[in-house]
């Protein structure tokens, strides 16, 4: 798990992301990255209301270093997890087939806010993936498929169907990129958000998408979600010292990233 260090050394407050791991049969801590005296703030990160294809057209040409999407899959996808018993995480807007009536067009101004020699990940289900890397490649090159294993099964046929442990993940570049700290393996190993812990159905874990944005991005970098959901993205972002952007449709969701963030 990480979190935020704050120390004072010498009357000066210094700030870094640090990770509980354990060595030698014990619990130490690890820095992962040093911010000198600069605080993780929310004036870097903006979150917009509205549909994807539409609100991207106002970001301007080569402004973003580094874009993770995480669309509707167009399953028609709606659970019956309840976190409280007067709360229920249901239906994903444009989670059917009008998904792939505008992922082309977000995909466009994807590329063209994208600057040069840089990496979008799409997350996307097994029988999707074909769907939406026909659509990325007629502008990006495909690198990897990524397989993230979630170290726990997901729902769905209980009798009938194999239960599925792994999600996609498309890793797309404009240009030539190399990756932070050298290679990694194509499968990551991550476990999902706890039910009990879930506020959005497909909410994804901070430590896979501080992973991501790692290998990808550097401090002080604009990191790009149009499918914000539950805000994951833009906090790990912020914990990472990035700018973002979140581009969010549901106002359910925008009120979870709001108090996620702390954002009034």
């Amino acid at each position: 798990m990480t979190s935020i260090r704050k120390q004072k050394i010498k009357g000066k407050t210094y700030y870094s992301l640090i990770e509980r791991i354990k060595k030698g049969g014990k619990w130490v801590y690890k820095t992962i990255e040093s911010y000198g005296t600069n605080e993780p703030s929310n004036n870097n990160i903006k979150i917009i209301k509205g549909f994807a294809e539409k609100e991207l057209k106002d970001i301007p040409d080569k402004s973003v270093n580094l874009i993770i999407l995480d669309p509707p899959y167009g399953i028609n996808y709606d659970t019956n997890f309840r976190k409280e018993k007067t709360e229920t995480i249901g239906a994903i807007s444009l989670d059917n087939e009008k998904i792939f009536e505008t992922f082309p067009d977000v995909i466009r101004e994807c590329f063209r806010i994208l600057k040069d020699k840089s990496a979008l990940y799409c997350f996307a289900r097994w029988d999707m993936t074909e769907r939406f890397s026909s659509i990325l490649n007629k502008y990006f090159k495909i690198k990897n498929n990524l397989i993230w294993v979630k170290n726990n099964w997901s729902m769905g046929d209980l009798n009938g169907s194999y239960a599925g442990q792994y999600e996609n993940i498309l890793f797309c570049v404009k240009g030539k990129l190399k990756l932070n700290k050298g290679r990694s393996a194509d499968v990551l190993k991550f476990d999902r958000v706890a039910g009990k812990s879930l506020l959005h159905s497909h909410q994804k874990p901070l430590k896979l998408l501080e992973f991501l944005i790692k290998k990808s991005s550097k401090s002080g970098d604009m990191v790009l979600d149009c499918y914000a959901g539950s805000g994951s993205t833009l906090l790990a972002s912020k914990k990472l010292h990035r700018k973002c952007i979140g581009i969010e449709l549901d106002e359910r969701y925008i009120k979870i990233i709001k108090e996620r963030l702390k954002i009034k």
